[in-house]
């Protein structure tokens, strides 16, 4: 038997990482005005190997079904946008607007590399101040085109494309694009992909994602303008994580974050919501895997920041599609500020969900729950600030999961702490028998830290030690110990000496 000394060991292992290694290529990558050189790098590379994408614009949209690492150099953008190459005319008897002929709808039109807010024929043909013909004319009823500044839609039956902007500007002489195909800019549908340090501009969906997308890590990247959504994970993948990332929806609206609960702040919420595309969503979990890791990303004046979810299952009348669906998801230390919907929220089966020290400002839906049917979920050690006219929300269904809501801290903002409400409740009680609330601490929040909706039953959810004050020194001490709260176990986070004193302090900061 050959034997082997262990300096041999050490040699032969040695020589085969070597091995390995010389066998990972680093493909330098160039843009070009002309054909697709991230795709036909893509094609050609091995898997292991690593494109590194020099500074520059690439207009196109790929697809990675291989073990790749994509590596962007400061200014390397992937841009899903085109020239608009239409003729403008004046529309018959509607001053101001704008009409261009169009054999399909554009996915989306942008000026000056933001997008305009599209009204949707077949939502907005009912007479009245959201009429699209009234829309394109006046702009809405309240704020005309101060906060939504311009205005498309496309006439199906007409073949014509129609644009409004304010101060009725020509789109002649305006920098206009447009999107003419609703793939993602980048595709992930294998495992171990890597992508970092691009610069995502004007696709549908910018990242997404996929089916056979497994340990896949998108880090520090930015989404400065999308259609649909920034990033999203989908078709079951799984064990992925976005981490450090930059995104923003890049829209042709003022925004304005105030801490006023006034009917004009729903304007923008209103042309996409009731008229138009309905959700914009910075990151969104749609049909996702499990133990995907939503890490240290910033949000800023996007649609919705985070969604966990399906739009198929926000009643309980719906059949769950899956109870895997998101389970093990981790939201952490994310940033969400300026939203004009949620700044977050989670739906689903939510089977061992993780969402923990993250910040959410100025957001109008705060963080909201969409019929999570299982749990357990925990919400800990999050910081609302100033939520317009939400900060934690209950709504549309009643909530059959374990919940765990526990050492959050809430500071101002237009009303309640916590609002317990529902509008899609004929059938059946509202109901969260499942859910604590716990250990939580309101600061300078107006109406208090509970608030009960008209219409809506009595809360039916464990309510213990938290604190409604105007002085946060209030807070010290004023806990209860969770370090055994569930079954004789800890709570994520309150592990046996997480506190300093006697006992815990409410909210999400020991003192």
């Amino acid at each position: 038997m050959l034997t082997m000394s262990p300096d041999s060991r050490i040699s032969a292992i040695s020589i085969l990482l070597l091995s390995l290694t010389a066998q990972a290529a680093d493909i330098q990558v160039q843009p070009s005005p002309s054909g697709k050189p991230l795709a036909e790098a893509i094609a050609a590379a091995a898997a292991g190997d690593t494109l590194t994408l020099q500074p520059g614009i690439y207009n196109e949209r790929v697809r990675v079904d291989k073990k790749l690492t994509l590596q962007g150099k400061p200014g390397a953008i992937l841009d899903g946008s085109s020239s608009l190459k239409v003729e403008w005319s004046a529309a018959p008897d509607m001053p101001g607007v704008f009409i261009a002929k169009s054999d399909k709808r554009p996915e989306g039109l942008l000026v000056d590399e933001k997008f305009i807010a599209e009204i949707r024929f077949d939502r907005a043909d009912e007479k009245g101040d959201w009429h699209w013909q009234t829309l394109l004319t006046k702009g809405t009823p309240l704020t005309s085109f101060k906060q939504v500044r311009a205005l498309w839609m496309y006439h199906p039956k007409e073949k014509q494309i129609y644009v409004r902007f304010e101060n009725d500007a020509s789109p002649a002489t305006l920098k206009m694009s447009a999107i003419l195909s609703d793939k993602a800019l980048i595709e992930i549908a294998a495992e171990g992909v890597i992508v970092e340090g691009l610069t995502f501009a004007a696709g549908v969906d910018d990242v997404r994602l996929t089916e056979g997308a497994k340990d896949c890590i998108v880090r520090r990247c930015k989404i400065t303008s999308y259609e649909g959504g920034g990033m999203v994970i989908t078709g079951g993948a799984s064990n992925c994580t976005i981490e450090d990332c930059d995104i923003t929806r890049g829209a042709f609206e003022e925004w304005r974050a105030s801490e006023e609960n006034r009917r004009e702040n729903y304007e923008i919420w209103r042309i996409h919501k009731d008229v138009g595309k309905y959700d914009r969503v910075g990151i969104e979990l749609n049909g996702a895997g499990t133990h995907n890791r939503i890490l240290r990303n910033h949000f800023d004046r996007v649609f919705d920041g985070i969604c966990l979810g399906d739009y198929r299952a926000e009643s309980l009348d719906k059949e769950l599609p899956s109870p895997d669906h998101g389970r093990g998801t981790e939201i952490a230390e994310n940033v969400i500020e300026n939203t004009r919907d949620s700044g977050m929220e989670l739906g689903v089966g939510c089977v061992d969900v993780n969402v923990h020290h993250n910040t959410l400002r100025h957001t109008h839906g705060g963080l909201r729950f969409k019929v999570p049917r299982i749990g357990p979920v925990y919400i800990h050690h999050n910081r609302l600030i100033e939520g317009t006219p939400f900060n934690i929300w209950f709504s549309m269904d009643a909530s059959p999961a374990e919940g765990y809501i526990y050492h959050n801290t809430i500071e101002g903002g237009a009303d309640a702490a916590l609002v317990y409400s529902s509008f899609n409740n004929k059938s059946r009680t509202f109901a969260t028998p499942k859910w604590h609330v716990v250990n939580n601490l309101a600061i300078g929040v107006k109406d208090g830290f509970f608030d009960q909706r008209k219409g809506t039953p009595p809360r039916d959810f464990t309510d213990k030690n938290n604190i409604n004050t105007t002085d946060a020194s209030a807070a010290v001490d004023a806990g209860i110990d969770l370090s055994t709260y569930r079954n004789g176990k800890p709570l994520p986070g309150c592990e046996p000496g997480y506190f300093k004193s006697k006992a815990p302090d409410a909210g999400m900061d020991e003192r």
